[in-house]
């Protein structure tokens, strides 16, 4: 079993990846969403309904994650830039792992999103396993908590991702 780097040690409880170049939230995109999967939740539409309930329109809390994304290209932009969770990159090339895939993920919504947010983003290491044998290699575990926050810090929401790193080929017979 390998020890776990130092590097990666000190990522743990740290946001190593901030993501402040969203996309500003624009209704039409919510609303075109909406139409897309029939959702026709008054809250996202009607103003005059929404303002009694929630203050505004807002938008549907599964794109959360979505107005977080900076876009891929833009005029003027230097380099390729970060990939999506790119937390869980770095740690699959800091641990020698290949592969990697998701095995869970769970959201909390703190605050409604409404159109002129700006979401800001941290990618937390929440923990890393020890190396153990799996079906697909040897490989680790890890948690990357997502925080999403408004432009002025108020906290809208956490996602909590689980992963699995591994390397395939040196599989564990009695695990198989």
């Amino acid at each position: 079993m390998s020890e776990l780097p130092e590097l990666v040690r000190g990522w743990i409880g740290k946001a190593v990846v901030v993501v402040c170049d969203t996309v500003t939230v624009e209704k039409q995109s919510w609303v075109t969403f909406c139409a897309a999967v029939h959702d026709g939740n008054a809250l996202y539409w009607d103003e005059a309904f929404a303002q009694q309930h929630t203050g505004s329109t807002i938008a549907p809390p599964a794109m959360l994650p979505g107005w977080a994304s900076a876009p891929e290209w833009y005029p003027g932009k230097q380099g390729d830039g970060i990939r999506p969770m790119e937390l869980h990159f770095m740690l699959k090339e800091a641990l020698d792992y290949p592969n990697g895939i998701v095995t869970s993920v769970d959201i909390e919504y703190h605050e409604p999103v409404r159109a002129g947010d700006s979401v800001r983003v941290e990618q937390i290491l929440r923990e890393v396993s020890d190396e153990r044998s799996t079906r697909l290699g040897p490989g680790r575990n890890w948690i990357i908590d997502v925080v999403f926050r408004r432009q002025d810090g108020v906290l809208l929401g956490v996602q909590a991702m689980a992963f699995l790193g591994y390397r395939s080929g040196a599989v564990d017979k009695e695990q198989s």
